[in-house]
């Protein structure tokens, strides 16, 4: 016979342990999103570099003359000579001997030159080791 008001110590037991498996999974899903964003904005950053790499790309080869392109690298003329190649994961615009890095993550370049036509492609690795191609066909 249970005199008085109160719980038992088996209730309260339940309870604690309900408040742990909560708690635990409510930590490893907020680990989870933190981790999830730190990716995303890590990803967001590389694209952005991308963006801006296109940009100077585009810019510099519409406005260029004397354009010849290997498998790997392009060159051109544009106030000086100047060229786009990767060297160290970095996609690299020389100009004129001074290296200046475009964007970085980068593992391979595929450039040609044809019909007054201009054809790169890259491969840069986001944060999550997934590789996204950016290709280009600029007109002369």
């Amino acid at each position: 016979m249970r005199n008085g008001s109160g719980f038992t110590l088996v209730e309260l037991i339940c309870v604690v342990v309900l408040i742990g498996v909560l708690g635990t999974g409510m930590t490893m899903g907020f680990v989870y999103f933190t981790r999830a964003q730190q990716a995303l904005a890590q990803n967001y950053q590389q694209a952005q570099k991308i963006q801006v790499a296109i940009t100077r790309i585009l810019y510099e080869l519409k406005n260029s003359s004397s354009v010849s392109a290997t498998t790997s690298s392009v060159s051109y003329v544009f106030g000086s000579s100047k060229s786009i190649y990767v060297s160290g994961g970095k996609l690299i615009l020389n100009d004129a001997g001074t290296a200046h890095i475009l964007t970085d993550n980068v593992s391979s370049i595929v450039a040609s030159y044809t019909n007054n036509m201009v054809n790169l492609a890259f491969n840069s690795t986001l944060s999550d080791n997934a590789t996204t191609q950016t290709t280009l066909a600029i007109y002369k």
